[in-house]
């Protein structure tokens, strides 16, 4: 079979190759993989960037998956082969003795890991996965709109769950990537006023996508007016809501003068370099500053409603690439060339 494989632990050290096709374990299923998307912490990983360390030197990438089921293991009871399926990326078996699987939190458990990083994935024409970590694919949704399930549910986790924004938020979103976009869709289903800011680089591509699906959008640079100034002209007072998804320390440690005394930031983000924060401000107008990591179930059967409403234009977020094309689409997505790059792995 053919598989998108990282092949040492270098910048761009990946390539398309020939494996064997795995064998599920008792306890696992053979999908057949449709569609599965290239991620932004599959581009850190691909760049072997600061935080990465963790990824195996040898191992196919891909967490974002739907695929049909082939075979399954002799201990696998609620699968049969044809049905389809999405797969959980962040995975931790499940231990009632372990706080975080009893609290519904199981992404945060040290006992983690990312299929895709940490085992091999779905850039593939087939991966294996533990039954466990398997959801149903809701009829009404295609094998290509279910692929879109995982980036969606870390921001409905981050918007639902960490941040809690209500009809009439004003929200702002840094970074317009498909987690910053994701997230901006999120707000709006639950009754926000959202804005969505990038950089120049931005400009042509994902900010475009954002307008062209109704978003407002800002691009802020060393010569434009601050972002502060500008978000203060549509809310006097600053934000309710600053969500961080760009990953630029810059953004975070200044987004406090953006928001409104009492409001919240939540970082989705992940970060290369330490932030220098000046705290003080933030406590002076009494900021709550939160995270959002991944997410566990709960978030991705809410993400599946989303779809199923519509919320989601696949048209325009959306460009598809043969598996045959993954090396491209990985170029593209770090050129910003493509909002989001979705690898048909059928053909």
């Amino acid at each position: 079979m053919k598989a998108f494989r990282r092949l040492a632990r270098k910048k761009r050290a990946a390539r398309l190759v020939d494996l064997p096709v795995p064998i599920p374990r008792n306890n696992e299923v053979l999908l057949k993989v449709s569609f599965c998307g290239i991620c932004g912490s599959d581009l850190h990983a691909w760049l072997n960037h600061k935080g990465y360390e963790s990824v195996l030197t040898e191992v196919t990438f891909g967490h974002e998956l739907s695929g049909l089921v082939v075979e399954v293991g002799s201990e696998v009871k609620n699968w049969k082969a044809g049905e389809r399926a999405v797969m959980i990326a962040i995975q931790t078996k499940h231990l009632e003795n372990d706080r975080f699987c009893s609290s519904g939190l199981p992404q945060l458990s040290p006992r983690r890991r990312v299929q895709g990083f940490h085992l091999d994935g779905g850039m593939a024409d087939y991966v294996c996965v533990e039954e466990e970590f398997l959801l149903p694919i809701p009829d009404e949704l295609s094998l290509a709109e279910a692929a879109l399930v995982e980036p969606l549910s870390v921001a409905e986790h981050c918007i639902a769950t960490r941040t809690k924004v209500r009809p009439g938020s004003s929200v702002v979103i840094s970074g317009p990537g498909m987690i910053g976009m994701m997230c901006a869709i999120v707000a709006r289903s639950r009754g926000a006023e959202v804005l969505v800011v990038g950089t120049e680089r931005d400009f042509t591509t994902r900010l475009k996508s954002a307008r062209h699906i109704g978003f407002e959008t800002f691009v802020t640079n060393d010569s434009d007016a601050s972002l502060d100034s500008m978000v203060k002209n549509c809310f006097e007072d600053g934000v309710d809501v600053f969500i961080e998804a760009s990953g630029s320390s810059q953004a975070l440690a200044n987004s406090w003068k953006s928001v409104r005394p009492n409001g919240m930031i939540t970082a989705v983000a992940l970060y290369s370099k330490f932030i220098q924060v000046d705290i003080t401000q933030f406590v002076r107008k009494q900021i709550d500053l939160r995270t959002s990591y991944g997410s566990s179930t709960p978030d991705y059967l809410r993400a599946f409603e989303l779809l199923r409403s519509g919320a989601v234009d696949f048209s325009v977020l959306v460009e598809t690439y043969p598996l045959l094309q993954a090396d491209k689409g990985f170029i593209d997505s770090e050129n910003l060339e493509a909002m989001k790059v979705l690898l048909d792995c059928s053909r």
